[in-house]
């Protein structure tokens, strides 16, 4: 803080104990805890939460961080308020235009959450898909696979492989239960996921290309120091391919329910112009 502030500031840090000065007549709520200027911080403008345990040294942190955050931005609006012209400060209109905004907006919000069907049924989002393909080709190559790592000494590998390579609701649940209690990590939801996460946990060249290494390969089996990786690709989709319908689900509910809340917006701004002329409370008037 420069010396050019110091005629303007007084700031009292009271924390409330017993040898605080009031003035005469004040509540306890009316406690000056500090001012800059013509500004004062009254105790009642102090959360609650930071006055219910003033006798804990951290809220007492947390009470002085407060008081000292409040004094920073005063120090700031009493340069501005001094520093700045009339036209400069006048900021009424931009302070009408927010609270117009923010008006609207509440209500929007609120008109959506008790009026507008936030349902998408899967009838429509696969219309939406069959209508829009090509919004829906794959930027990156992704695959549905099972993937166990494992130490070596504790693989049952011919267990594992026939499990692995068999991907059936019996099979995966004792291929789960093995790997719960003996690998180190493992995949086996029936989830599309992108090739570039699944070759981030498996030692695999850098220089790999990944069509080429999904067309050729079904089972991989990779032992580096000790380390069994087992990878079954179920099935895949290239780049720049169609992307199947589940693995676009969630966002074309989103692309769906943007669009329908445009819609419900525009339709009721509309009725309410609507309502607004037919009781004659719009007037224009254009020489």
């Amino acid at each position: 803080m420069t010396l050019r502030f110091c005629k303007y500031i007084t700031v009292l840090v009271l924390l409330f104990n017993t040898s605080c000065k009031q003035n005469s007549g004040s509540t306890k709520s009316d406690e000056v805890i500090a001012e800059v200027g013509n500004h004062q911080l009254l105790k009642k403008d102090i959360p609650e939460e930071l006055l219910s345990k003033l006798n804990d040294a951290e809220s007492k942190s947390f009470l002085k961080a407060y008081v000292d955050k409040w004094v920073e931005k005063q120090v700031m609006l009493l340069e501005a308020e001094n520093t700045l012209n009339d036209q400069e400060k006048d900021k009424e209109q931009l302070i009408q235009d927010y609270r117009t905004s923010l008006l609207i907006f509440e209500y929007q919000q609120k008109a959506i959450k008790e009026k507008m069907d936030t349902g998408v049924t899967d009838q429509e989002t696969e219309t939406f898909y069959n209508q829009h393909p090509e919004n829906f080709l794959l930027k990156k190559n992704i695959v549905k696979i099972r993937y166990v790592k494992i130490d070596k000494k504790k693989a049952d590998l011919l267990k594992i492989k026939q499990l692995i390579q068999n991907p059936n609701p019996v099979n995966d649940s004792l291929l789960r239960l093995y790997a719960e209690k003996e690998a180190s990590n493992f995949y086996l939801d029936n989830n599309w996921l992108y090739l570039d996460d699944i070759t981030k946990e498996i030692p695999l060249d850098e220089n790999y290309n990944q069509q080429r290494f999904l067309s050729n390969n079904k089972f991989i089996s990779i032992d580096e120091n000790n380390i069994l990786y087992l990878l079954y690709i179920i099935d895949f989709r290239i780049k720049d391919s169609l992307s199947p319908l589940e693995f676009e689900k969630d966002r074309i509910k989103d692309i769906i329910l943007y669009q329908r809340k445009l819609d419900f917006l525009q339709s009721i701004q509309k009725g309410l112009l609507e309502k607004a002329n037919k009781a004659g409370q719009v007037k224009i008037n254009l020489n």
